[in-house]
């Protein structure tokens, strides 16, 4: 899983491909921190660096108001309230698929608070079907039970990666694997479904993984800054 992929990197550098990927975090993480939600614009922001949400924007919009996006999103900007109310507060928001909705509270936090709080989607782990791609490097005979379970465990792959190098007091690293391991499945599986020649008109998987983490907005400010 970490052996270099030509066709993943920038300029063939799997190092300054991640480094470039967590500045792009960290960029999102200040966005979030600083966005205030005061005009149905302001919404649309919110919604446009979450790669699976965009779709519901206008739903959401539509069957909830801007009021109570805001004060959804106030709520998972107050660290005094717990993970758990806070991510059930922001769900409360009226949609067709409130999955999509969870997995966005949760993302959001992640990127609040990133020292705190790891990535947590339903790729990442989904406790009704314990499936995810956390599940790909636990231990045989290994299952996670409980939220308080998912948490260390990607403590203790923090703690992995960070043997290996890739040390940080936040977990982009974690997210960043996690989300990557997820890609590099999907993709597999797709390409045994269908004619292998056709494996090179799939996006490469770090940019996949960068596209999946909402990051593609600032990657493109990252590439004006840099051309």
């Amino acid at each position: 899983m970490l052996a270099k992929d030509v066709n993943n990197t920038v300029r063939g550098n799997p190092k300054e491909s991640l480094s470039v990927i967590v500045k792009a975090m960290q960029m999102k993480s200040n966005f979030l921190s600083s966005l205030e939600i005061n005009s149905t614009e302001d919404a649309k922001k919110l919604f446009d660096v979450i790669f699976y949400a965009k779709k519901h924007y206008s739903e959401v919009m539509s069957n909830n108001g801007l009021d109570k996006v805001k004060l959804a999103f106030q709520s998972l900007k107050n660290s005094n309230l717990s993970y758990n109310d806070r991510v059930k507060m922001f769900s409360s928001l009226k949609v067709s698929e409130p999955e999509d909705i969870e997995d966005m509270a949760k993302e959001i936090i992640h990127f609040l608070e990133p020292e705190k709080y790891p990535l947590w989607t339903r790729w990442i782990w989904n406790p009704v079907k314990n499936t995810g791609s956390i599940t790909y490097i636990l231990k045989d005979n290994t299952s996670l039970k409980s939220e308080n379970e998912f948490f260390e465990a990607v403590s203790e792959l923090k703690n992995v990666l960070s043997i290996f190098g890739l040390d940080s007091p936040t977990y982009y690293y974690t997210s960043i694997f996690l989300v990557y391991s997820y890609v590099r499945y999907v993709d597999y599986a797709t390409l045994l479904a269908v004619d292998r020649k056709g494996g090179g008109l799939y996006p490469s998987h770090l940019s996949t993984t960068a596209m999946v983490l909402g990051l593609k907005p600032f990657l493109k400010v990252i590439q004006l800054a840099n051309s």
